[in-house]
Formats: C-alpha cells, sequence, structure tokens
C-alpha cells in the first residue's frame, strides 16, 4: 500500500550481503569471539593463538629450526690452549723447510723432532671430546706434517738381490776404548765383515793383537799411517791410503782416513770419516742457546770434497763412520748427496745408532752413523745393532752388491 499511512515493508540484509565474504566472515569471527581492537591499533593484540593468521603450505610442512648452541666460553678457550702444541709442531717443520736452522733452539729442535711429536699423542683422547674442534684439526695437520716430511727415515725396503760380488762392511764408534779388545773380537767374529771401519778407537789396544792380524792382516791404525783414533782393518790388500790435509781452521784433528783396497778383479774405495759433533754448551751458557753447527758443517763441507776427489770412474766407492748429523739437518743432504744412504736403500725401521752412554737400551735414539755408497756400489743390506758392548754407539753391518 501506497500513502502516508501505509506500513513500509522492511527489508533486513544480512552483513554478507553488505561486506565482501572474507571480510564478513572475519568480522563474525571477531563478533563470535569477542574480540575488541586494542588501544594502539593492534588487531591482533587480543586474538587466540593462530586466530585469523594463516602460513603457507612450506612453513606447515617445514619443521621448525634451532642454532646449533655454541660451545661454552670454557671449552673454546680449552680447545685454542690444547691446539696450540701440534700447530707449533706444524710451523716448526714449515720453517724447518724454508730456512732450516743451524744454530739456537731451533736447530737442536731438528735433531729431536721425533720426540716432540709424541706428545701430541696423549692430545688425541682429549679431542674426542665435545667442542674439541680445533684441537681436532691441529692433530690432523701434524700427523700429516710428520708422515709427509719424516717417513723417509723409517724404512720397509725389501732386502736386494744379492749380486756376483758382495764386500760385507762393519762401521763402529767403539766410544774411546768403552769396548773391550773381548767384545770387539766377539763382534766382529759373529759378523765376519771383510772390512773394519773403527771411530775413536785407542790403536795400542790392536797392535800386538794375533788374533786380529790372523783375520785381518792389512790394518792402518798406528799414528803415522792413520788420523787418531781412525782405523780400517780389511782382508783385502790396501795399495794405497792417506789421511786429507784439511784446513786448520775447520779441523781439530785429522778426523778422516781413505784406503784404496785391491779385491783382485777390480779396486774398491774406503772412506772412514768421523766430523766433530756440534758445539752445544759454553761458559754461562745454556744447551738450547748455544747449540752451533757450524763448525761440524765446515767439516762435513770438507768431507764432501775429499770424497769427490777420490771418485775415479767405475769404481766402487764406500764412506762409513761416525758423521755426528742427522737426516733432517742440512748438512746430511750435502753429504749425502749423489750417494746412496745404505739404510734407507737396504735397512730396517728407524736406523737409530745412538743413545747417550747412560741410558743401557738395546736400541738407539737418533741416527748419526751411515754407510754410504756410490753408484758403482749397492747396498744389499743394512743392519744396525745396538746390542749393549760398551758404546754409546750402535754398529752398522751392510753388504755391498760390487757386481
Amino acid at each position: 500500500m501506497i500513502g502516508p499511512n501505509a506500513s513500509r515493508r522492511e527489508t533486513c540484509y544480512s552483513i554478507g550481503d553488505l561486506i565482501p565474504f572474507p571480510i564478513a566472515d572475519f568480522g563474525l569471527q571477531i563478533a563470535a569471539h569477542g574480540v575488541t581492537m586494542s588501544d594502539n591499533g593492534n588487531d591482533n593484540a587480543e586474538l587466540p593463538i593462530g586466530f585469523g593468521m594463516t602460513s603457507s603450505p612450506r612453513e606447515r610442512e617445514s619443521p621448525v629450526r634451532t642454532a646449533r648452541p655454541r660451545p661454552p666460553a670454557r671449552t673454546l678457550a680449552r680447545d685454542v690452549l690444547l691446539a696450540l702444541y701440534p700447530l707449533a709442531l706444524v710451523m716448526l717443520t714449515l720453517t724447518a723447510l724454508l730456512d732450516p736452522p743451524r744454530v739456537g733452539a731451533a736447530a737442536l729442535a731438528q735433531v729431536l723432532v721425533h720426540f716432540l711429536f709424541l706428545p701430541a699423542l696423549l692430545l688425541v683422547p682429549l679431542a674426542l671430546l665435545g667442542g674439541m674442534v680445533l684441537l681436532r684439526f691441529a692433530l690432523a695437520a701434524a700427523a700429516a706434517t710428520f708422515l709427509l716430511v719424516y717417513p723417509p727415515a723409517l724404512n720397509l725396503a725389501v732386502p736386494a738381490t744379492a749380486g756376483s760380488a758382495e764386500l760385507s762392511v762393519l762401521s763402529w764408534n767403539i766410544y774411546v776404548g768403552g769396548v773391550s779388545p773381548e767384545q770387539l773380537r766377539a763382534a766382529l767374529a759373529e759378523y765376519q765383515p771383510d772390512v773394519v771401519m773403527l771411530q775413536e778407537a785407542r790403536w795400542r789396544m790392536f797392535a800386538d793383537d794375533a788374533e786380529l792380524a790372523a783375520s785381518y792382516p792389512y790394518q792402518l791404525l798406528r799414528p803415522e799411517e792413520a788420523a787418531p783414533g781412525m782405523v780400517i782393518l780389511s782382508r783385502f790388500p790396501i795399495l794405497e791410503s792417506g789421511v786429507p790435509s784439511l784446513d786448520s781452521d775447520h779441523w781439530d784433528m785429522p778426523r778422516m782416513l781413505w784406503a784404496r783396497l785391491d779385491l783382485g778383479d777390480r779396486t774398491v774405495t774406503v772412506v772412514n770419516a768421523h766430523p766433530i759433533a756440534p758445539r752445544i754448551g759454553g761458559a754461562g751458557c745454556r744447551l738450547a742457546a748455544c747449540y752451533n753447527t757450524g763448525w761440524r758443517d765446515r767439516q762435513i763441507s770438507d768431507v764432501r770434497a775429499v770424497i769427490d776427489a777420490l771418485r775415479r770412474p767405475a769404481e766402487p766407492l764406500i764412506v762409513a763412520g761416525d758423521m755426528n748429523v742427522t737426516e733432517r739437518e742440512p748438512a746430511y743432504r750435502e753429504l749425502a748427496r749423489g750417494m746412496q744412504d745404505a739404510h734407507r736403500v737396504a735397512g730396517r725401521g728407524f736406523g737409530a745408532s745412538w743413545r747417550p752412554g747412560f741410558v743401557e737400551a738395546p736400541f738407539g735414539l737418533i741416527r748419526i752413523d751411515y754407510i754410504f755408497t756410490n753408484e758403482q756400489a749397492r747396498p744389499v743390506a743394512l743392519h744396525t745393532d745396538c746390542a749393549n758392548r760398551g758404546s754409546d754407539h750402535c754398529l752398522l753391518v751392510g753388504r755391498i752388491g760390487l757386481g
């Protein structure tokens, strides 16, 4: 009905008719929960957890990631502190390779480097603890350094096949009479060498030894024919021999003796050498600070010059003696240049040949005694015998192929 008094049809609209569905639905949810907008305008300030918020499928499916907890400061400090020692070993080795030291504590450390690596083994159990990341890395680096730089001393070679002709050589520092004539004769009877080269020997203990003279009729031991303390005994005739004339500024006394032997179908030159030990002390001076290889190194340079002068084409040359140098020092490389180290070619183990006299052990601690050959001779076997016989040195017995 139309008119002023007519009743009007009131049309009722729902909120969904007036507000788009998503917004309306959101509003209804607010009303249903009795949520009001906060004063600061944060619409979700009082919403229930998860209300009105959606996440992507990736967020719903992926697990919650948590940051790895850092080790406590005390553990980190311990890790750094323990890693210093193996890292110092690596730095010491690299420094020695780049610029080999010849004086002071660094030079002495190269002599004893095998023993410096041993304490690092005590750190291995600690490296298995949690948080010891740097220590594990440092120990791995130290192990790799040791295996790459020092294993040549550990020889596992198979002995070479014997040739048509061989010469057996025994070299021994008998410690200024520390070895008695009876002990020497027993060692010679055990190994039956063709040539014997002794250092620090007292010639009078052999001069009237009829038994020794019967086994080795050709001898160089008397002061008029040999250097002090140097002896060569041979089953074969000695064609010529000599004590080299050396620079008196380098030598406190002659320490070399050589001989050319007649084996019947060929000649062989043998050289017995004993350079002085490094200087290790002085008045008011500590061992590490005073350690100096200069004097010894000059003598080794002279020994090398004599060796080169004695070389003959196609003639075997054998050099033996107490050289007072380890294979980790620069002077060893000069001495061994162009020569074959019998231990490295045909020996076994580390070949350590010396220990202090007060250490009565059947093994050596460092290697300073050697037998070398030129390319005309071939080491077939090398045995280092460290049985206690009165000397601080082990005796070396080598079989040298000549054909």
